[in-house]
């Protein structure tokens, strides 16, 4: 048992807490103001010095690489950085070597994960090479796994496999697309990509998914990730799908990969400045905000822009970016909570158990100062790939402490336990 001490923020409002959190990492009892009377026999963690306890972030699309691309980032690495960052949670993206999609290569991902992550996780998978449907079933039953996806250009055509395997298994995961059709990708120099990858390219992706779930009359839980302007944010959304942005949508702009070259190559592309501040006046619309971290060698970033790959690595920085949104009016602490907490849980189906101050609760929390300022210093990062095209930003709103399950995990930026406890949270919700 553990006694957490909290100024909270919660249903609009702020709050002292004291919590008890059982062995499980469960709240079993909580008391409106600060007893530290309770402390007496048991562990305490008083955080009231620090700043507001919300909800804990979860990274709904993130790349930890490990495997055959450790190289770029492993589990260790890329789950301390998603601390330090404010995350209690992350998603892991398939897209591996070898790939997430065969029993083989999720049971390696699994062990890594199980033996390696400092947040708890959970992991999607791909379809199969060879469209075997029952194979996808068979991954996709398994609670450790959480969603289906990121589908790429390439993997649209094997929707109707998806929904053959989704309708197979009891708990519908939800089903991730990355929103561009490959007869609308092509390339071109720096600052101008989003010309070669144009706003059609999202809208026809969306376009496709409507008619293949008409087609077959299937009701998925579809996801649309990364969007990058508000024509297919309001698309996606009258379609009934969910949706998120990363924050390079939100911040960056063409003329940053013009002049930063492949540190801000990411797919898909920056877009124009008009259509990042347009953006920005849609942040509320979404319903989270991913950091879609993308780790790779600096070798390979620097490598000449045609040549390089895409991807900006972020999962450090972006909680604090969006909680910057809130000194600069555009969201407020309420919009952030949502944005990235209880919107990706929600997304999940684990939206009732995740890290709310009642018993039952998940005790998994992010402590937010919304009045420290910061400036991005990639010499602190704990991924491997630290390089960042936000480099020497200077924001307000910072992440002070991670708990998680009633550990705490992070605190001042740094990880304060000796050993990694992450777990999936399938196996936390649908035990």
């Amino acid at each position: 048992m553990k006694v957490l001490l909290l100024n909270v923020f919660s249903n609009g409002g702020k709050e002292q807490l004291t919590l008890v959190v059982d062995e499980h990492g469960f709240v079993s009892k909580v008391k409106v103001g600060i007893f530290k009377d309770l402390c007496r026999e048991v562990e305490c963690i008083d955080l009231t010095g620090y700043g507001i306890a919300v909800p804990g972030f979860i990274d709904l699309h993130t790349h930890l690489r490990g495997l055959k691309l450790s190289y770029k980032e492993d589990e260790v690495s890329g789950s301390k950085a998603a601390a330090r960052g404010g995350y209690t949670a992350v998603i892991d993206m398939p897209n591996t070597i070898p790939k997430i999609d065969c029993a083989d290569a999720l049971e390696q991902k699994l062990e890594k994960l199980l033996h390696g992550s400092f947040v708890d996780f959970g992991v999607s998978v791909a379809p199969s090479r060879n469209g075997d449907a029952n194979e996808l079933r068979k991954l996709v039953a398994k609670p450790e796994v959480v969603a289906i996806g990121e589908l790429f250009p390439e993997d649209l055509p094997q929707l109707p496999v998806v929904i053959k395997a989704v309708e197979m298994v009891k708990v519908q995961k939800v089903v991730i697309i990355h929103p561009e059709t490959v007869e609308f990708v092509d390339e071109c120099e720096k600052g101008l990509r989003w010309i070669c990858r144009p706003l059609e390219a999202e809208i026809s992706a969306i376009k496709l998914v409507n008619e293949v779930l008409k087609q077959y009359n299937a009701k998925l839980r579809i996801h649309i990730t990364h969007v990058t302007n508000p024509i297919s944010l309001v698309y996606a959304k009258s379609s009934g799908f969910t949706v998120d942005t990363a924050p390079h949508y939100l911040y960056l702009s063409s003329d940053e990969e013009l002049e930063k070259g492949c540190m801000a190559k990411v797919n898909p592309p920056l877009r124009h400045d008009t259509t990042k501040n347009a953006m920005q006046l849609y942040v509320k619309y979404l319903d989270a905000i991913a950091s879609d971290h993308a780790p790779h060698s600096f070798t390979e970033k620097q490598l000449p822009f045609q040549e390089c790959p895409p991807g900006i690595s972020s999962i450090e920085i972006t909680p604090s970016l969006i909680l910057h949104m809130i000194s600069k009016g555009v969201i407020e602490l309420q919009d952030a909570v949502r944005l990235l907490s209880t919107g990706p849980a929600k997304i999940l189906g684990i939206g009732e158990k995740w890290g709310c101050f009642k018993p039952g609760c998940i005790a998994s929390y992010t402590v937010v100062n919304l009045d420290k300022e910061l400036t991005i210093d990639s010499s602190r990062s704990y991924s491997k790939a630290s390089f960042t095209p936000y480099e020497s930003m200077k924001i307000r709103g910072a992440v002070e402490a991670v708990i998680i399950r009633g550990t705490l995990v992070q605190l001042g930026g740094e990880i304060v336990v000796a050993k990694p406890l992450g777990k999936p949270i399938g196996n936390l919700i649908w035990r």
